[in-house]
């Protein structure tokens, strides 16, 4: 599942660890304490940044807390402050085409979940060094979700595709170490899903509790760079409190059930960011280049549908492959609006901290070159907004439409490819109705024009369940 990393705030915060006396090394008694600092004198980065973990806060009653089993009389909570959480959720959707698609059977319901699993060691805590945080991912998925059935090529729900997209399995996705350095500097290295870092959005970014259409989440053209679950290595550096960079290198055809690696090729990534204020209202820009020097062709994104047609063409028109590729991203996000008395809602959990009571603009635009990519060109934009309704200060919404915009080139290279694949356009809205902060359900309908000649545009009715434990 996505985690969203607000990458400038960390760095913000580790500002204060990094640049601390105690982190250096100094006299811990003759400094004045520092945020983030513990009575042994290291810097937590749990302290500084409650929302890196799923959970930082398990008090309160069955109505109130931020999970269903609550703190365990305290043992939880114990836990959290002696630097080891272990958190979980599980989330089940429910979907069915109810007009258009491939064929009439379509008509049907499909279901599928996914359970994860986040364990996490903070160094500070445990007494080890300052500015450290050890996560891990497992997770586990079952059922047999909509694929194609709509005619898309952009998944209609998310969620199918971890920990492998589209298959029942059962793994672990992800070890790795976030540490603050000096000078500000955040590394981030180890088994990850680079884009939980790379291509974030306050607004767009949940498929567990915001859209469920893949195309709304992520720029899919991530797809042709790296998998769910690669080694990567990235390092955040932050140049003054409005500009910050990242840079990183990742092993882009790992595979998730690979876990030695596929060490033939390599890929790397800049990605400046720039916070503002528009309005007295926050807003972050950011633009992606990543490169690739794995061989590639057309239909190799595990991030577009499972679908037969694309997979026929693939074998019958011999497409040959290309070698490298590479990536352009624009991501925008801009609050809009906050309600009155926001400071006062539930901010426990990393989606909830991560999501900010009010309405907010998001945009994304996405480019690759069109001679080796099926789809080259990639947008989305939208409304969310959560906590609307005084009386609702968790209910999330949202609308949203995204564009997939077939390749020229790509097509002129085959007449079964110019005669099939056309450009494919969506819209989502959901609405996610929080009982309680830990237990979640959302309605959701969309609409696909899709990018398959051989379908009928469809209308796809779902609803969402999430209870975090």
């Amino acid at each position: 599942m996505k985690n969203n990393k607000n990458i400038l705030g960390f760095t913000a915060l580790l500002t204060l660890l990094c640049a601390s006396p105690v982190y250096a090394g100094g006299d811990v008694e003759a400094k004045k304490p520092v945020p983030g600092q513990l009575e042994n004198g290291l810097i937590s980065i749990t302290k500084l940044a409650p929302p890196i973990t799923r959970v930082s806060d398990y008090s309160g009653d069955i109505w109130e807390r931020n999970t269903m089993l609550g703190d365990l009389d305290g043992l939880r909570s114990k836990w959290y402050d002696e630097g080891f959480s272990l958190d979980a959720q599980v989330t089940q959707v429910y979907q069915g085409v109810t007009s258009g698609g491939t064929v009439p059977s379509n008509h049907r319901g499909a279901y599928n979940g996914l359970l994860e699993i986040n364990g996490y060691l903070d160094t500070a805590k445990m007494g080890w060094w300052s500015g450290g945080l050890l996560a891990t991912t497992f997770q586990s998925s079952w059922g047999n979700p909509l694929s194609s059935e709509a005619g898309n090529l952009s998944p209609v729900n998310m969620t199918p595709f971890w920990p492998v997209p589209f298959d029942n399995r059962a793994r672990f996705t992800e070890l790795y170490l976030t540490q603050g350095l000096p000078n500000n500097m955040l590394l981030i290295v180890g088994r990850l899903d680079a884009t939980n870092f790379l291509d974030t959005n306050l607004y767009a970014n949940i498929p567990e509790s915001q859209f469920l259409n893949a195309s709304l989440n992520n720029d899919l053209m991530w797809g042709n760079m790296l998998t769910f679950s690669t080694y990567a290595a990235l390092l955040i550096v932050p140049v003054d409190e409005k500009f910050s960079f990242a840079v990183g290198a990742w092993t882009p055809e790992t595979q998730p059930d690979d876990y030695s690696g596929d060490w033939g090729s390599w890929a790397a990534v800049i990605n400046p960011m720039y916070s503002y204020h528009l309005g007295g209202k926050k807003g972050k820009a950011q633009i992606t280049y990543a490169y690739s020097s794995a061989d590639t062709s057309g239909f190799e994104n595990p991030r577009i549908s499972p679908n037969s047609s694309t997979d026929f063409i693939s074998i019958k028109s011999g497409m040959p492959t290309k070698t490298d590729n590479w990536l352009v991203t624009f991501n925008l996000q801009q609050h809009l609006w906050t309600p009155e008395g926001s400071a006062d809602y539930a901010t426990g959990t990393q989606d909830f901290a991560n999501n900010p009571p009010g309405i907010g603009f998001f945009y994304r635009l996405g480019y690759m070159p069109e001679n080796r990519n099926m789809y080259n060109l990639t947008m989305s934009g939208g409304f969310g907004g959560r906590g609307v309704f005084n009386s609702r200060p968790n209910d999330r919404m949202g609308i949203g439409i995204y564009g997939m915009w077939a390749s020229n080139e790509f097509k002129d290279s085959s007449f079964l490819l110019d005669a099939l694949l056309k450009d494919e356009l969506g819209v989502e809205a959901y609405y996610n109705f929080a009982i309680t902060p830990w237990l979640q359900v959302s309605a959701d309908i969309q609409y696909i024009d899709q990018g398959l000649r051989t379908s009928k545009d469809a209308w796809v009715a779902g609803s969402r369940l999430n209870i975090r434990f």
